[in-house]
């Protein structure tokens, strides 16, 4: 009890102090949560994504909330034609749920998006992309776990006791509005680059379960980046970066992935991948600003494959922060699940996309 009752005074902190999206460290595997722009970016017609995040659930096994879990889906495709020539429309559909803690305090998020690839060049080797997106969130608590100072009976909790609070609505529902912007370019044969930002809530919905309109969800500003490039035969390196603000909290995260190709002349084809993320946070909500120095929160190990069309990656998080004497360096896994299909009479015809 008295670990899940640090990590609850921890997660209601942040979501007092910034209402923060949760986070992922293989972000490239929910593109559309990581920009809207994103959306047929991949070489292929279509493709399928999904991931699994599980956290603190070595902390928390044998209590009655196992761990905090977030999910992510999506479904995006592009077409093979623009307003002009080398240009294309992407399309996609998202859902994120998120549930933390005892009262299972969390969301459900479906999404839309809509992104145009804008050829820069007659070889559609340069692309720059603007995308966007729109959301409906149900946010959600479950007061039935929970535990009141009133229902003490003197000597141990009696759930028979009445609680005494005024409990609202356990539901809520908004919506928001994102935009973001990827430029990408094939410089060689297996050298690609790709930059990339967002921008998450642009009309800050209100998220208050009282209804008051002041408590609104924080914009979230994202960055990312990345290039790849071969190292000798076989192997491709691959450094990336993302970094994410919202509301007074800020997040980075610097990795390298290491490419094993399978076939040399196929760079962007069947491949094996091991890498290793380091994440920074920073924003302490009740520091002043010069105060709000970036510190280590974890380092993330990850693996992956990709086998025709079909790619599978797993991360593990190990514990670097101020909680590693009650986390014992355990933090959080994913395993995430991609597959990018051609249609069998017309495959992509457009565009040049970098694999993320």
């Amino acid at each position: 009890m008295k670990k899940i009752l640090q990590l609850t005074v921890l997660v209601v902190m942040m979501l007092k102090a910034s209402a923060q999206d949760p986070h992922l460290s293989q972000f490239y595997m929910s593109p559309l949560y990581l920009n809207p722009a994103m959306a047929g970016a991949f070489d292929g017609n279509y493709r399928l994504t999904g991931l699994f995040r599980g956290q603190w659930g070595a902390i928390l096994q044998n209590e009655q909330v196992p761990m905090y879990r977030t999910y992510t889906f999506s479904a995006d495709f592009r077409t093979n034609k623009g307003f002009m020539k080398g240009d294309a429309f992407g399309f996609g559909a998202s859902f994120v749920g998120d549930q933390a803690g005892e009262s299972k305090f969390g969301y459900n998020v479906g999404g839309l998006a809509i992104a145009y690839h804008k050829s820069l060049n007659s070889k559609n080797t340069n692309y720059l992309t603007l995308g966007f997106s729109s959301q409906i969130f149900q946010q959600t608590i479950d007061f039935s776990h929970l535990q009141f100072g009133s229902q003490w009976d003197g000597n141990a909790y009696n759930s028979l006791l009445p609680t005494k609070e005024f409990l609202v609505d356990n539901k809520l529902l908004y919506w928001d509005v994102n935009a973001g912007l990827l430029w990408y370019m094939k410089l060689s044969k297996r050298t690609s680059i790709y930059l990339g930002g967002a921008v998450y809530h642009i009309n800050r919905p209100a998220i208050s379960f009282l209804g008051d309109k002041n408590v609104r969800l924080n914009m979230k500003i994202v960055g990312h980046g990345g290039i790849r490039f071969p190292l000798k035969g076989r192997f491709d390196l691959q450094p990336k970066f993302i970094v994410m603000s919202q509301g007074k909290s800020i997040e980075m995260i610097l990795a390298t992935d290491f490419r094993i190709l399978f076939e040399e002349r196929y760079p962007e084809g069947d491949n094996f991948r091991i890498g290793a993320m380091f994440r920074m946070v920073g924003g302490d909500p009740n520091a002043p600003w010069r105060d709000k120095r970036m510190v280590a929160e974890s380092v993330v190990l990850d693996a992956g494959v990709v086998w025709h069309g079909i790619e599978l990656g797993v991360a593990y998080d190990i514990n670097v922060s101020q909680l590693i004497s009650g986390s014992k360096s355990r933090g959080g896994f994913e395993v995430g699940l991609a597959y990018i299909g051609k249609w069998k009479k017309r495959g992509p015809q457009t565009i040049y996309c970098p694999r993320f």
